[in-house]
């Protein structure tokens, strides 16, 4: 967004929740929904996700898997066998558009799907030796790229940081109505 669309935003933001007749009870100054080049948490948390999604694909590379495929390669290793839908909820990613993915994984002998005996429209996904095996050696170095990015934050800092996630976190999954699924 070129600066003087920011910065117009910006005012605009600041004349909408100015103190004074009519303010909204609560409402958040400008200053504290922008940061000093006019992004927002939600354009930060992007960006930074995109960052790692990056420099985690150059890791996954050695092994020709997909970021997206990591996900629920990732999910699998930590929950155990889920359903479909399930799994599509936590990794945040449409069931439709998990069925690619998935026939993906089946195919490299890293997930197995198998009908639900109760309801035949339904799959349980598990994580088999292969995956496995490729979550095993390919987390530690996942997990060393997302530490190197911390270098400089205290842990003191760490523990705030932590703290104002898991409060948006609660105040987003509060205004959701609990609608999603988060991991």
């Amino acid at each position: 967004m070129p600066k003087s669309n920011s910065t117009a935003t910006k005012a605009k933001m600041d004349v909408a929740i100015r103190p004074g007749p009519g303010r909204v009870p609560g409402a958040k100054r400008s200053s504290d929904v922008f940061d000093d080049r006019g992004r927002t948490v939600p354009w930060m948390a992007r960006t930074v996700h995109r960052l790692y999604d990056a420099q985690g694909q150059k890791i996954l590379d050695r092994e020709n898997l997909a970021i997206a495929h990591w996900y629920y390669l990732r999910v699998l290793a930590e929950r155990g066998e889920l359903n479909q839908l399930e799994l599509s909820k936590r990794v945040g990613i449409a069931s439709t558009t998990a069925v690619p993915a998935l026939d993906n994984l089946e195919k490299r002998g890293f997930v197995q799907r198998t009908r639900d005996p109760n309801d035949r429209r339904k799959y349980f996904i598990n994580l088999q030796d292969e995956g496995k095996r490729l979550v095993d050696e390919m987390l530690p170095e996942l997990t060393d790229m997302i530490s190197a990015s911390l270098d400089g934050i205290t842990q003191k800092d760490m523990q705030v940081f932590w703290k104002v996630m898991h409060q948006i976190e609660n105040n987003l999954m509060q205004i959701s109505q609990g609608d999603s699924v988060v991991d």
